[in-house]
């Protein structure tokens, strides 16, 4: 099966498997531009990470920026891109999403090499609409499908629960994304946070992101949008956050685990029964 993928969807199988699922569900003839616009998302969202400072991954970041304007200028130099990098110029040049999505994206995902956490939760949260939000959407125009509202709230839970998966990450290298004004209403300890003690403060903020994720995802429910590939990463959402819940919102816990046979089931029953 490997030989008969696409480069970009050979990484997100090795990295992002409950997004390779989800895009084995869009159009055949779209699948290699789904997975090029999440290994172009997956990129993006790792550039602080992957830097040693701040203002290299701007530059970082800025290249990217560069590579969608040159395309959407028309610039043929894309051309000479290899590899995973020629996909996603090859999903960008077909010219089905709107620039204006990347423009937003790329604004927000700046704040990624500022170093600092967001203020509430609701601040949070509209970090992650204009970032996970806005590649849900990107993902869905390129597979075809009408830009929904429904993408934009699985896409922002989605970045949540990211917060959420990467907190161990956040407590080695010692930057974390939690908004101030909950660690203050918890009084959690970050010294304690970052030497990977899980106490009943840092349990209680993760509660209360996983109720605003469930809160995003019954919304998603509501907007009446069309089932596709996108809107199915709510089965992994949800699959990820029951087993959050059975070691008491515990993120360091290794017993959370993967369930990677029972999320291929779920998946291919909501697709079956065309609902997300």
């Amino acid at each position: 099966m490997t030989s008969s993928l696409s480069l970009c969807a050979q990484e997100i199988r090795k990295n992002e498997h409950d997004q390779f699922l989800c895009g084995l569900f869009a159009p055949e003839d779209r699948q290699t531009d789904f997975f090029a616009m999440q290994l172009f998302h997956m990129e993006t969202l790792r550039i602080r990470d992957a830097v040693s400072e701040p203002h290299l991954g701007l530059i970082r970041l800025q290249w990217w920026r560069d590579l969608v304007d040159g395309i959407y200028n028309g610039d043929k130099s894309a051309d000479a891109e290899n590899g995973t990098h020629q996909e996603i110029a090859q999903t960008l040049a077909k010219g089905a999403i709107d620039k204006a999505l990347f423009d937003r994206y790329f604004n927000a995902r700046s704040f990624d090499m500022e170093d600092r956490a967001h203020d509430d939760m609701s601040a949070l949260v509209r970090y992650c609409e204009a970032t996970g939000g806005l590649s849900a959407q990107i993902k869905e125009a390129a597979i075809g499908c009408p830009v929904s509202e429904a993408s934009l709230k699985v896409g922002t839970a989605n970045a949540l629960c990211h917060i959420i998966r990467t907190l161990a990450h956040q407590s080695r290298v010692a930057r974390c994304k939690l908004p101030l004004l909950l660690i203050k209403k918890h009084n959690l300890d970050l010294n304690g946070f970052y030497k990977f003690e899980c106490r009943a403060e840092l349990k209680n903020i993760v509660a209360e992101l996983v109720s605003e994720i469930e809160r995003l995802i019954a919304d998603a429910r509501t907007q009446g949008a069309t089932p596709n590939a996108v809107l199915l990463n709510t089965v992994g959402l949800e699959d990820y956050l029951k087993r959050l819940k059975k070691v008491d919102c515990d993120p360091f816990n290794p017993n959370i685990g993967q369930g990677r046979l029972s999320k291929q089931i779920k998946l291919a029953f909501k697709a079956w029964r065309n609902r997300y």
